[in-house]
């Protein structure tokens, strides 16, 4: 199958296995030996059989989260207003909607891109959501269009040879922005007693830092990322947004008990006993407890973690999953 990915991204071509940076879109794209071109060439793709497009989320995430716009930001507007998929359909063969972001996410627009965002969906032959409790939001907005689920996505050629080194630390998912729920993640890893660190990101509030107790891990790509994860011995992450789960998803890779939000496909799947509802945080002390004084439990969520992730993820089993849906 010929396939493109089209995304926010300016840059042409496939991204190989050894990519430093593999981000989830990337992990697709490699899985499926896919072409990717920014989003804004869409004029230029022809002949294929599969084109994925990827809204980017623009101005009202960057908003959300507490970031200042520059000149240099596309309103979504713009983009909105182009001829994307009708275009694309008399050049190809079938078009797909992947969702960015939360599914409520383009409530947040003016009132006609939000009717534009619609009628751009509505104009593609299917939609992908992140998991299953977004796949609901999409049908009941398209009752008689397919909604698939795009399963979330390790290559693991970079980082199968990771020996972790545990350390008594516990990683905190997110910042404090609405948009990720990182405080109250920070009240709950305050029940291990141990260090505490969480992400640095574009979203970090800006005297987050005046936390005494919270420690802030630098820049990194993807692969410095996960040579930085396996180090932590828990993972709390109480995002509300629901959203592809790659944090959950990193954890089970390396067997990090992690706390998060049962909406969340790979939480859920990963992580069955550490799964709670973001707003019962008197819950999520509780498994905390558990888990730093319960040896026994410990041990179970990280073997059951590493377990889940090779019986439901890795890359046959997700282009067996996509080539089903896409046929």
């Amino acid at each position: 199958m010929k396939i493109t990915f089209l995304t926010e991204m300016n840059f042409e071509g496939k991204i190989p296995s050894t990519h430093p940076n593999m981000r989830t879109e990337f992990a697709w794209m490699n899985a499926l030996d896919a072409n990717h071109s920014c989003i804004y060439n869409f004029k230029n793709i022809k002949n294929q059989d599969h084109v994925f497009i990827i809204i980017p989320k623009g101005e009202v995430f960057l908003n959300a989260v507490g970031v200042k716009l520059s000149d240099k930001i596309n309103p979504i507007s713009k983009l909105l207003e182009l001829d994307i998929v009708p275009t694309l359909k008399s050049h190809n063969n079938k078009i797909h909607y992947i969702q960015e972001g939360p599914s409520w996410l383009f409530n947040d627009y003016e009132i006609s891109d939000q009717l534009n965002f619609y009628n751009t969906l509505s104009e593609c032959d299917s939609i992908f959501a992140h998991n299953k409790h977004d796949a609901k939001f999409y049908q009941g907005l398209f009752p008689s269009k397919r909604i698939n689920v795009m399963p979330t996505l390790l290559i693991e050629d970079l980082i199968k040879n990771i020996i972790p080194q545990v350390e008594d630390k516990v990683i905190v998912g997110g910042n404090f922005a609405r948009w990720y729920g990182g405080f109250q993640g920070y009240l709950v890893a305050n029940e291990f007693n141990i260090p505490i660190w969480t992400q640095e990101s574009h979203a970090r509030r800006e005297n987050e830092r005046d936390i005494a107790d919270l420690n802030h891990l630098p820049r990194l790509t993807w692969i410095e990322w996960m040579n930085t994860l396996s180090t932590f011995k828990y993972a709390v992450h109480l995002m509300p947004t629901v959203a592809a789960g790659t944090f959950s998803l990193n954890c089970a890779y390396f067997g990090i008990p992690c706390i998060g939000n049962e909406k969340v496909d790979t939480q859920n799947i990963c992580h069955p006993d550490l799964s709670v509802d973001v707003d019962d945080v008197e819950k999520a002390r509780i498994l905390a407890n558990r888990l730093n004084n319960d040896k026994e439990f410990h041990k179970e969520c990280s073997i059951n973690a590493k377990n889940n992730y090779h019986t439901y993820y890795g890359i046959d089993k997700y282009k067996e999953s996509l080539i089903n849906q896409l046929t």
